[in-house]
Parts: structure tokens; C-alpha cells; sequence
């Protein structure tokens, strides 16, 4: 509850000083008030005991909480081969702020006990974990502490060292445990170059959990970059950070307004995240994934991916996510009110793709595929979804709903999706069954029931993540073709034969 009080001083500070409104990008307050989402995934890590540290910076005060006293301990524990490192600053938030950053080469635990801000004051990254690139040691952990107002500049080793204004993970690896990074800021443009907060660089494993990202920015990655390491980030939450670049990679950036990763066989993990109000210059307004070779892996659980924008005018894709290479899977999740220019909601490029339980819903292109674009036919299935209410909104575009084909579609609503040509798909898609289309004409499926599927408003029907709701008499009721899932988007069992969409009604 402490680092929560901490992180909204800090907000406040950011919203007085911004006139965003709360857009992305601007550091603002989000809707849901800066701390994490309710937990909704079993977190992979819990928070390390400190109660025998290494060295402690301060000595009760707030004021001997200096930025001397911290490098001296720092240095202490690195020069003795890591440790933890502890703070006693009083029962009051402190801010310590660093005139440069400091260097980590042993296995390190940092804990702010809830009350400690580290700042770079707008001119010094905060934290650099100094490894090599191909080796997945040492770990820094670091936990209940906010992060605010690094700042990481070009540097001559190229643009992947001038990423991470909070923390730069050079190798190694890198946890992080209940913190808030808010307003934190690397170089503006440039390939490669990520993670206003974080940029994880080689090694081997990055993992996020409990955590917040408000107001951050990079050329790519506003939040996290990660280049040729796993990402996990489970029970965490992105608003208001921005992906600064244009024109792409190749190009000068621009790509995951929250999340960029880029590699070959790395695996990432999302459950129970919320990405919300992020904005990129060019590719994935929330995230851009792109593996490099057949096995890279994305598994996405239990999360929210809503209100993000590629900011690009005639250009820019994928107002959400833009998922390339992949064996993907994505469940229980909702994909909404998301924009681009190319592919509102989910771009999902070659790879595989297994969508169940899920919600699409009120995303907006302007240019064919407002909820999903299927870019070189990801064969799988779309199971037990539902795609409603998004749009194509551009003078003689396609696909509302999907543009492109590849998965099969089953058990799924595809509903009042507009465009002025093929409102709902661009292209049938493999008809496994139990599918409902309205209005007629929505061409997703060739044997589905033409059917008001009578669905309530987006909002909260229970569950971690918003549904829309099919009223009592919907005609979706027991349309589903076995088999179905165990448990619709909300958690609560399924019927046999189940109803079709993403959420079950008895």
C-alpha cells in the first residue's frame, strides 16, 4: 500500500505537469488509477525476504537517505559480490535522485520497502546491469520501488545501449516485483532502440509481475524493450506510454507503444496485464512481437488490451497488438476500442494462432480488418470468440471483423461489424462449426446460423476482463459444437453443447 501511495505522489506530480488529459503518452492518471490490476494470474515469483540485507542505505531519517550514502553501499555490495540491499529512510516516501547511473555486476537484490523513489532527474539512467550478451547471469531484483524521470541518451555503442532509461539489462537477467516506473524516457527515434522504462538486452530472462508503467516513452518499446530474451509479465499494468519512433524496423522506430520484443526463439508470457491508452508512431499501438525463426512462442491469458493507437496518418498497423512469427495462443482475453490505420484490434502475421474465449470488440481501421488482420494464412483456430461491433471505416474498405484467413472458425459470433464492402469478413474462413453471423452477408463462415445473437454493451459481466453478454433468448445458446472449452472468458463452466462466443449463458 506504501509504494501505492508513492506511485500516485509521483502521478500527481506527472499530471499537474502534463496537458494530455489522461491521452497516451502523457503521463496522466489512467482510468484505473495507476496501481496493478487485481491479481488475476498465480504470480511466478513472490517478493524476496530481506530480512537479514547485506548493507542498508540510510539511517532512519529521510535525510540520511542520500544519493552518496546509496552509491557507497552499492558499490559495497557489487565490489563483494552482490547481496541485498535494503533502505531505512524513515516511515515517509522518499525520492533519492542519482546525478549517474549505477552499475550492477553480481546477483543483486534492491527492496524500497513500499517508500523509496529512485530518479534520474530527467538527466541519468537509473539502473545498469552490466553482463554479456550470451549469458544469463547475473540476476538484479528489484522490488517495492518506483522509478521515475530516468533518462538514457545516445550513446556511441549503437542504439541497443541507448535504450532502458530506468534499467538496462546488458545480459544477465532481470525481476521485478511490485514497482512503479513512471516517466521515464529514452532517445526518441532510432531502430532498435526500446524501453523508455526497461530494455533487457540478451542474456536470459526478463520478468515483470505486480508492476505499473505510466508515462514512459522510447523510439520503440515505450514501456519494455526486450531484444533476444524471454519476457514474462503477469498481474501488471501499461498506460500512457508511448513508442516514439516512425517509419518501422527497418525505419527509425516507432514499434509497441507498451511492449516491443524482437528475436528468434524467445518465449513471452502475458497473464492478468492490462495495456490501455498506449500509442506507437508506426507497428502495435500496445504490443509488437516479432520472432525470427518457427518456434518462438507468445502465450497471452486473462488480460485487457484496450484504447491504443498507431498515431501514423495514411500509414500504421495494428492499433493493439502486431504478433509476427509466432505459435500463438491467446485466451480469456479482450482485444477493444483499439485503432490504425491497417488492422484495428490483433495483427497476426504467419505463425500459428490459437484464439479461444476471447473478446474482439468497438476496434477501428481505417483501412480493412477492424478487429483482426490474418496476414499470410496462421493456420489454428478461432474458438468460442466473439467479434462484434468493430469497423472498417474507410470509402470502399473491407472486413470489419477479419480480413485475411487461416484459422478455422468455431463456436464464435461474428456481430455487427461495419464496412462499406464484406462488413464482417474479407474472406471465408474454415467453418468448424457452431458458428452465428448477423447481419446476413458477413461471409466468415459458410455454414453459420444467420441470427441476432441479441449481445449486451462491452463491460463488466464478471471475470477479469470485459465480455459482451448475448441476452436469455439469444439464438447462441447451445449452438456450440463439442468440443468446447471447460469455461468461458469469465471462468464459469461451460453448458453441453456450450453457447457460442466468449461467454456462456445457461
Amino acid at each position: 500500500m506504501r509504494l501505492l501511495a508513492l506511485a500516485a505522489a509521483a502521478l500527481a506530480g506527472l499530471a499537474a505537469c502534463s496537458a494530455g488529459g489522461g491521452k497516451p503518452g502523457s503521463g496522466a492518471v489512467p482510468p484505473w488509477g495507476g496501481k496493478p490490476p487485481p491479481a488475476a494470474c498465480a504470480p511466478p515469483v513472490q517478493i524476496r525476504d530481506v530480512s537479514s540485507p547485506t548493507a542498508v542505505v540510510g539511517g532512519g531519517t529521510a535525510a540520511s537517505c542520500t544519493e552518496e550514502e546509496l552509491r557507497a553501499k552499492a558499490a559495497a555490495v557489487d565490489a563483494g559480490g552482490g547481496g541485498i540491499l535494503v533502505f531505512d529512510c524513515g516511515s515517509d516516501p522518499v525520492t533519492i535522485t542519482l546525478s549517474s547511473q549505477l552499475v550492477f555486476t553480481h546477483d543483486t537484490v534492491l527492496d524500497g520497502g513500499g517508500l523509496v523513489t529512485l530518479s534520474g532527474g530527467g538527466t541519468t539512467r537509473i539502473l545498469y546491469l552490466d553482463s554479456s550478451y550470451d549469458q544469463t547471469t547475473p540476476r538484479l531484483w528489484v522490488q517495492r520501488l518506483t522509478f521515475s524521470a530516468g533518462a538514457s541518451a545516445r550513446e556511441a555503442g549503437g542504439d541497443t545501449a541507448s535504450g532502458g532509461a530506468a534499467i538496462y539489462r546488458d545480459g544477465g537477467s532481470l525481476t521485478v516485483v511490485d514497482c512503479a516506473f513512471v516517466g521515464n524516457h529514452a532517445p526518441a527515434t532510432g531502430p532498435d532502440l526500446a524501453g523508455g522504462a526497461i530494455y533487457a538486452f540478451g542474456g536470459g530472462d526478463t520478468v515483470v509481475v505486480g508492476s505499473t508503467f505510466i508515462g514512459n516513452s522510447a523510439s520503440d518499446g515505450g514501456a519494455i524493450g526486450s531484444l533476444n530474451g524471454d519476457l514474462v509479465v503477469v498481474n501488471s499494468a501499461f498506460s500512457g506510454n508511448e513508442a516514439t519512433g516512425t517509419g518501422g524496423n527497418p525505419g527509425d522506430g516507432g514499434c509497441g507503444g507498451a511492449l516491443y520484443q524482437d528475436g528468434a526463439r524467445e518465449i513471452t508470457t502475458l497473464c492478468g496485464v492490462s495495456i490501455q491508452g498506449n500509442r506507437a508512431g508506426a507497428i502495435g499501438g500496445g504490443v509488437f512481437r516479432v520472432s525470427n525463426s518457427a518456434d518462438g512462442t507468445m502465450t497471452v491469458d486473462l488480460s485487457a488490451v484496450d484504447s491504443n493507437a498507431v498515431t501514423a496518418s495514411g500509414t500504421g498497423d495494428a492499433g493493439g497488438l502486431y504478433l509476427e512469427g509466432l505459435a500463438l495462443t491467446v485466451t480469456r482475453t479482450t482485444v477493444s476500442r483499439n485503432s490504425a490505420w491497417y488492422g484495428g484490434g490483433l495483427w497476426v502475421s504467419g505463425g500459428s494462432v490459437q484464439l479461444a474465449d476471447s473478446t474482439v470488440a468497438a476496434n477501428e481501421a481505417t483501412v480493412n480488418g477492424g478487429g483482426l488482420w490474418l496476414s499470410h494464412a496462421p493456420p489454428g483456430a478461432i474458438l468460442n470468440c466473439t467479434i462484434a461491433d468493430n469497423q472498417s471505416t474507410g470509402a470502399d474498405t473491407v472486413a470489419g471483423a477479419i480480413f485475411g484467413t487461416g484459422p478455422a472458425l468455431v463456436n464464435t459470433i461474428v456481430s455487427g461489424n461495419t464496412a462499406p464492402w464484406s462488413p464482417g469478413c474479407s474472406h471465408p474462413l474454415a467453418d468448424g462449426g457452431g458458428n452465428l453471423e448477423w447481419p446476413d452477408g458477413a461471409g466468415c463462415a459458410a455454414g453459420a446460423l444467420v441470427a441476432d445473437p441479441i449481445l449486451g454493451p462491452l463491460g463488466a459481466n464478471g471475470g477479469a476482463t470485459e465480455t459482451l453478454l448475448p441476452a436469455a433468448g439469444s439464438p447462441a445458446r447451445g449452438l456450440g459444437t463439442m468440443p468446447c472449452p471447460a469455461v468461458d472468458q469469465r471462468g464459469v463452466a461451460r453448458a453441453t453443447p456450450c453457447t457460442a462466443g466468449a461467454v456462456e449463458v445457461p
